[in-house]
């Protein structure tokens, strides 16, 4: 019922009208040459460039620092729990585990292991011990247990099946798996792999906030209500094209800082 609500909020010409306010939290400085940049359920904060990973605390202060040669280029970090996350290599095809200080958390899993050959999509899964990998070679969606290593739910030449082209973001929100394509069309799968809706977002890379699902587009922050009842359009506190939403926090990129915000509807 939740997910049919949200797909007749999506149907709606008009959006509710909102007030809001923006609440500036805290702001860091970005280490120099950074990649990509992450935050887990803490507040801390994942620096990547060159091969190397630097985690600092909700303070700015530096806590551990590591090179990654042997895992190669990450492509993402995927936070698992306060103790465990995952790195993902596109370029190493292959996926190592770390715990909270950075180091080594068993053998890194090669993606030919799993019989796929050009994982590029990778995403955290409620559940425990799994994660959802994206195929491009098939086109093909796959539940994976780390701990089994195992593949336990799979559906392949998802361009014939569903019509979406150029995927660019699948994310576990709920009860559902959101898969997204480069033009922003978005189909919702349950957690059997079957197809239950498709419909078309203005956004093509979405995260939860909430009981909102949100994400920048054309400098606004369109938001959509799980539960139905609303969808807003914001503008943004800073011009920013980065945007992580972590709990009620939303964190964007500028040239040389990340900045922390609570947004506030009324």
């Amino acid at each position: 019922m939740m997910i049919y609500l949200f797909i007749l909020a999506m149907l709606q010409p008009q959006a509710y009208k909102q007030t809001h306010s923006w609440i500036k939290i805290d702001e860091k400085n970005i280490p120099s040459n950074t990649e990509s940049w992450a935050v887990d359920g803490l507040g801390n904060y994942y620096f990547c460039s060159n091969q190397e990973i630097i985690k600092t605390n909700s303070e700015g202060k530096k806590l551990y620092q590591m090179s990654l040669k042997k895992q190669g280029e990450i492509s993402k970090i995927v936070h698992i729990n306060a103790l465990k996350m995952l790195i993902f290599s596109e370029i190493q095809q292959q996926i190592c585990f770390f715990d909270n200080t950075l180091s080594n958390n068993g053998n890194c899993i090669q993606m030919e292991e799993l019989n796929l050959q050009n994982v590029r999509l990778i995403s955290n899964s409620n559940r425990p011990n799994l994660v959802w990998l994206y195929d491009e070679y098939n086109s093909g969606l796959y539940l994976y247990d780390y701990v089994s290593n195992k593949i336990i739910q799979s559906v392949s030449n998802m361009s014939s099946l569903v019509g979406l082209k150029d995927i660019y973001q699948i994310i576990e929100i709920e009860s559902a798996l959101y898969v997204s394509d480069e033009s922003g069309k978005m189909v919702l799968f349950d957690l059997f792999l079957n197809q239950t809706y498709s419909f078309q977002l203005p956004i093509k890379e979405i995260q939860q906030w909430g009981n909102y699902i949100v994400g920048i587009s054309d400098h606004k922050l369109c938001g959509f209500s799980l539960r139905g009842e609303e969808k807003f359009t914001l503008d943004l506190p800073i011009e920013s094209k980065e945007l992580v939403v972590v709990g009620e926090y939303f964190y964007f990129k500028s040239s040389n800082k990340i900045i922390k915000y609570q947004l506030k509807l009324n």
